[in-house]
Formats: structure tokens, sequence, C-alpha cells
């Protein structure tokens, strides 16, 4: 096939091949070196809505202000500093509704902030050029 012939197609309409040899490309890995992979398209159309660019107010808190009764807990609410995508930010958001609402007079584990970890960062850079 000659370059000027190629038309890029959607991925979804993309097989396993396509994709590996896409992820290659993407990777500046030689493709012939691959002996042998699996490579199964599967679809996943929600996955991204979390990390989608969006306000802080358009999350619901934990528990709504003068909620008496009423709280919400996922990865689809509001918790400062926190990242979503996590199952700490779920469990979190649920500790925040029952402590609150029963009163329970415990702390909620705190947030830990890999992004301004020194390990973390040096970790990443030394992964990053292997």
């Amino acid at each position: 096939m000659l370059i000027g012939d190629f038309v890029p197609k959607p991925m979804s309409e993309c097989n396993g091949e396509e994709i590996l040899r896409e992820l290659c490309g993407h990777l500046r890995f030689d493709l012939d070196t691959v002996e042998s992979a699996n490579c199964i398209p599967c679809r996943m159309p929600y996955i991204t809505s979390m990390f989608m660019p969006r306000l802080r107010t358009d999350r619901p808190l934990p528990i709504p202000r003068s909620s008496k009764n009423l709280a919400f807990i996922s990865q689809f609410v509001e918790i400062a500093d926190d990242v979503v995508f996590t199952v700490e930010y779920s469990v979190r958001a649920a500790q925040m509704a029952v402590y609150e609402f029963l009163s329970i007079d415990r702390q909620i584990p705190p947030i830990s902030r890999h992004d301004k970890s020194l390990q973390v960062e040096f970790k990443a850079l030394v992964k990053a050029f292997r």
C-alpha cells in the first residue's frame, strides 16, 4: 500500500493487529520484533468521562449543603485535591457521608498527594529514560 493510499479509520473499526501497529508507532517500537501478541479491542465509552474538563461546580459535594439525609457516593462527587478513578476516592466519599450523618467522630484518611512527592517524581523520571 502506498502512503498516499492510506485512509485512516476510527479506532472503533480497527482490529487488534491495527491497534497494536498504531501503539507500536506511537511508542517507536519496531513491530517486526514482536513475535506474538494478543490485542483484543474493547470499548469502554464512559471511562474517560471522569477526566473531561469541568468546573468545581459540575459535580455535587458528597453531602450537598443543607442536606439532612441525602448523600452521594461515587466517582462523580467533588472531593477537593483528590484524584478520581481510585478506590480510595469512592471509599472517602462514602466515609464522609456515613461519618457526618451518624455523627461518628473519626478522621477521614488523609489524601496522599503523590503529585507532590519527590520520591514519586524521581521514580517517574527514571522510568521515562529506560
